[in-house]
């Protein structure tokens, strides 16, 4: 007899990578075509738990059951058609009760909705009280599709113990495949989430720095954000969105935009993503290779704008700059890092000649001019990404 592995679906493969990453090994699992390539691909690895329930409805109260029993997460998988449907009753239980079951129910593909295909249903918008979060997983065609699946499977996963836990519905596309040849599963990006009372991770070794994206700083975030930066040799990547004016700011935009220029110098080890949508285009250059991303918010939601995000922080900045400041244990540091960085832009803005009239002249000659306590508006792509290149006078 063949021996059969995990499926070649990628989707698939994600998830259950996934799963065991975030030590969610109970699995009750109902039989059916549609979700024949995850339930064949889990049955055959031992590191997981899995109950056979035939009817839908008995399996959604015993993974009710088993989730109240063991404090842990329990999965359901069931095929298309109404069989999600009968998931409701024990859902509903598992919302009111705060139980974390996963409902992973396969499907043949958003796009076959309201064109009459057989045993496709739409499962698209769901009771509010049945389940905290609903996600769609489609088939992985390319890098692009791989990043959104993991993204959205981590929220999923992540959602289960969050805010006192609850149930949380992935809707899982299917290609039918029947490969199932594949021995390992796939190295996933996991990302975890952090409050302030829980434990708190060490913080990589290498380079640091902080993105700011556009928010509004009082005084005391500024100096818990300079506290951090001068314990840990980091700089802040910011534009004139940003609102961070501390004495780690670095505005690098002119410099990371030369195509042929050595970004080296800037890239970072780890970076803290702080604030919200930034209008500087050019900061991807600054995490490459096996950076991390950490991002801090109180909304603590998963927002991972480089692709590399592995923790949130879900709590006030100024939290989570005190803290890692603290306990670097207060030996500060000369700005190496913030010289070296601020030493290549001069470098570059040296080596520019006379600009042409255009966008870019016309924020070099007013950026410098414009009286400290203003409040300026700027246009957004070309006009602000001109300005970045250029500082205000009061910074």
């Amino acid at each position: 007899m063949e021996q059969k592995y995990y499926t070649n679906e990628r989707n698939v493969q994600i998830a259950i990578a996934l799963l065991k990453s975030h030590n969610i090994k109970k699995l009750v699992l109902s039989p059916g075509t549609t979700n024949v390539t995850f339930v064949g691909s889990v049955q055959q690895d031992s590191w997981f738990e899995c109950y056979s329930s035939v009817d839908e409805r008995s399996a959604a109260y015993l993974a009710c059951g088993l989730a109240a029993e063991s404090g842990e997460p329990v999965v359901l998988s069931c095929t298309g058609a109404t069989a999600s449907r009968n998931y409701y009753p024990g859902l509903t239980e598992a919302y009111y009760r705060k139980l974390p079951v996963l409902a992973l129910t396969s499907h043949q593909g958003t796009d076959r909705i309201g064109h009459l295909v057989a045993q496709n249903i739409d499962r698209r918008n769901l009771p509010y009280d049945l389940v905290k979060l609903s996600v769609d997983v489609p088939t992985v065609k390319d890098e692009r599709d791989e990043t959104y699946a993991e993204n959205e499977l981590n929220r999923a996963m992540l959602e289960l113990r969050r805010h006192g836990g609850g149930p949380v519905h992935v809707n899982l596309h299917t290609t039918y495949s029947k490969d199932f040849s594949v021995k390992d599963l796939p190295s996933c990006r996991v990302i975890r989430r952090h409050d302030a009372f829980g434990e708190w991770p060490e913080l990589p070794q290498g380079k640091i720095g902080v993105f700011m994206g556009a928010c509004h700083l009082t005084e005391r975030q500024t100096a818990a954000i300079d506290a951090f930066c001068s314990a840990y040799d980091a700089v802040v990547y910011c534009d004139h969105s940003s609102g961070y004016y501390g004495a780690y700011r670095v505005q690098g935009a002119i410099a990371l935009t030369q195509q042929q220029m050595d970004l080296s110098s800037f890239r970072v080890d780890v970076l803290i993503h702080v604030g919200e949508v930034s209008a500087d285009y050019t900061s991807g250059g600054i995490v490459k290779g096996n950076a991390e991303v950490w991002r801090v918010n109180p909304d603590g939601e998963i927002r991972n704008m480089y692709g590399k995000l592995t923790r949130v922080f879900e709590m006030p900045e100024e939290v989570f700059f005190s803290h890692y400041a603290s306990s670097a244990g207060g030996n500060a540091v000369r700005c190496a890092f913030r010289d070296s960085v601020l030493s290549r832009i001069r470098e570059v803005r040296s080596s520019i000649g006379d600009l042409p009239f255009g966008n870019i002249w016309l924020a070099q000659q007013t950026c410098p001019q414009i009286p400290a306590g203003s409040s300026v508006h700027l246009g957004i792509l070309n006009t602000i990404r001109s300005w970045n290149f250029f500082y205000f006078l009061y910074f």
